[in-house]
């Protein structure tokens, strides 16, 4: 689909903006690139704590192919067999205790970012979101953004040109009006 620029009526210079953004032959400056960037996804577990439980999780398997195995430990000391038994599950519960204090202040961090900007989005306003910015156009020869007719929905008319600098805010105010649910601004 080739869809004309509001502005200047060419459709030439008009692409979706999400293949404006990775084109490598002609790329957007920084300031353009962020304006235009996709709405973050709502953060769910940090790498970190995923990274983290993950571990332990495989010391916990270790620990369990160790109780399965057909070594007696006949002629160990006590102490030692129960370190060997043990010790696999005590460092996987260290882990995964670790694993949920980095989640947990992850969590803190993102609630308080997002407590200056407003109520933060549910995954359905972000899915929302997403949606309508995919269906943006970018016209590099007017540095306008724009939404064809029905790109959106089938019954939803063209936009007029929208300046980058206003894209953000638009998504959000296209996808209330267009599904229904008011949502702050997704940050960039």
């Amino acid at each position: 689909m080739n869809a004309p620029c509001p502005q200047c009526a060419a459709s030439d210079e008009c692409a979706t903006v999400s293949q404006s953004l990775v084109d490598i032959d002609r790329p957007l400056d920084e300031v353009t690139r962020a304006l235009l960037s996709s709405p973050p996804e709502p953060a769910g577990m940090s790498g970190a704590s995923i990274a983290l439980l993950c571990l332990a999780g495989l010391f916990a398997l270790g620990g369990v192919r160790g109780l399965l195995a057909d070594d007696d430990g006949s002629g160990s000391d006590t102490a030692y067999q129960a370190g060997r038994t043990l010790g696999p599950f005590l460092f996987a519960a260290i882990l995964a205790g670790v694993g949920l204090a980095v989640n947990a202040v992850a969590q803190r961090r993102r609630r308080a970012a997002q407590q200056g900007q407003g109520a933060a989005p549910t995954r359905v306003q972000w899915e929302q979101h997403r949606r309508v910015w995919r269906a943006a156009w970018l016209c590099r020869r007017c540095r306008v953004t724009f939404f064809p007719a029905a790109s959106i929905r089938p019954d939803f008319p063209a936009s007029p040109a929208i300046p980058v600098e206003q894209f953000p805010l638009r998504v959000a105010t296209t996808a209330e009006r267009a599904f229904g649910t008011t949502a702050p601004p997704l940050p960039h």
